[in-house]
């Protein structure tokens, strides 16, 4: 007799390994104190998590191919494989080799953080292909509450590991690799594909007035010939621009914003709590209202916390204005998953997720650049600029709804 297949525990093992490699996200909380104990500039800190988030996509993209090819497992356990590597060897550098944490924290956390993302969003929409927007919220939303486990815990080792001031990393580092490690490893075991037989007792995804695309697979060199694709990979560079300007700046700008230190650590947290819910709560919106309406509504939430910023709001109104900008960048990373295989179906969804994903990248370094080299990282001309281009998917949506509205009268 067979044993009857059940979603929960590939659903449990991709939870473990998103919240192990999330830490993406962090690096606002080390970057005071890398300055500090590496003698380093807090311009070439600041470069980090843009250069990580880049490698993160690459990670995206060249782990869709891997998982189309040889499956989810395999993918995820060479991503924490890579992303442990990339900060266990971190934990070895010294005032004299700092730069080389664009390689190891960046370059070997990114691309193994990527692989176990998308591996993970693959996994669940497979064992989920009703409810997409679901299984993408749910992995994803994991990735995003690794800030709220991982920032009171990077705190604590950082602060045990003080001297004179001074923290020490190697001890950090080498602990935090460990952890990931031994989680994420144990966290692979349990992900997998389901069975036929598993799938054929499923419900049928329900078809609304708000649904998007055919559902038929595609594979990438027939998605990137579509209005739809070029749509979403457009609206992905623009929507996350004004989170990826926040990353870094979020706790030295709470403390000028008039936070205290504890305050503006609380506040990146908070973030990841307002980042994870958006991922989960929007991704369920998305499977009642629709992926377009989503995202419409989301770059409005996410104009309005840029403008708060604009407007200089100060201690309680800063945190509100951040975490309507974390909110509004989580929403769409699980609403992007579902709309991509909405459309380009779920058998290559590994590669075309991927491939349009390297927006988030561009955005990142692009967005990052124009602050730092044309806008001298000032604070107000940086946040009009993230909340103005927030507003462009709107008009991508709009194109896609056109474009859709026309593909039915022309099936008809």
């Amino acid at each position: 007799m067979k044993k009857q297949q059940s979603a929960i525990l590939p659903a449990i093992g991709c939870l473990v390994i998103n919240i192990c490699v999330g830490i993406l996200y962090l690096w606002s909380v080390f970057r005071e104190n890398i300055v500090v104990s590496f003698s380093w500039t807090s311009e070439a800190a600041k470069m980090v998590s843009s250069y990580m988030l880049f490698a993160f996509v690459a990670g995206n993209l060249i782990g869709g191919f891997i998982n189309d090819r040889k499956g989810p497992r395999l993918t995820a356990m060479l991503g924490v494989i890579l992303f442990s590597a990339g900060i266990f060897s971190t934990a070895f550098l010294t005032s004299a080799t700092v730069s080389w944490i664009y390689l190891t924290y960046c370059v070997l956390g990114g691309l193994g953080s990527g692989f176990a993302y998308g591996a993970c969003i693959s996994c669940l929409q497979k064992w989920l292909p009703h409810r997409k927007g679901l299984a993408s919220g749910l992995s994803v939303s994991a990735f995003a509450f690794s800030t709220v486990i991982f920032t009171p815990v990077s705190n604590a080792l950082m602060n045990a590991y003080k001297v004179d001031g001074v923290v020490q990393f190697q001890p950090v580092f080498l602990i935090l690799a460990g952890v990931f490690f031994v989680a994420g490893m144990i966290g692979t075991f349990f992900v997998g594909l389901p069975g036929e037989e598993y799938l054929r007792k499923l419900p049928k995804p329900a078809v609304t007035a708000t649904s998007v695309g055919s559902g038929k697979n595609m594979t990438l060199s027939q998605a990137i010939r579509t209005v739809p694709f070029w749509c979403i990979f457009l609206e992905i560079l623009f929507i996350n621009g004004t989170w990826t300007l926040s990353i870094p700046l979020i706790k030295d700008l709470g403390m000028r914003r008039g936070l205290s230190e504890a305050a503006a650590i609380a506040t990146v947290s908070a973030t990841g709590i307002f980042n994870a819910a958006g991922r989960l709560i929007m991704a369920w919106v998305s499977d009642k209202l629709g992926r377009v309406n989503t995202i419409i509504l989301l770059s409005v939430m996410t104009f309005v916390g840029a403008m708060l910023v604009v407007l200089n709001v100060q201690g309680v109104g800063f945190i509100v204005a951040i975490c309507i900008i974390a909110f509004g960048y989580g929403g769409p990373s699980s609403t992007n998953a579902a709309f991509t295989t909405d459309f380009f179906g779920p058998k290559n969804s590994g590669t075309n997720y991927g491939v349009a994903m390297l927006a988030l990248g561009v955005s990142s370094v692009l967005f990052n650049t124009i602050s730092s080299s044309v806008l001298k990282g000032a604070v107000i001309p940086t946040y009009l600029m993230g909340a103005f281009t927030a507003l462009i998917p709107i008009i991508l949506m709009l194109i896609i709804k056109r474009h859709t509205k026309k593909s039915g009268e022309q099936a008809a």
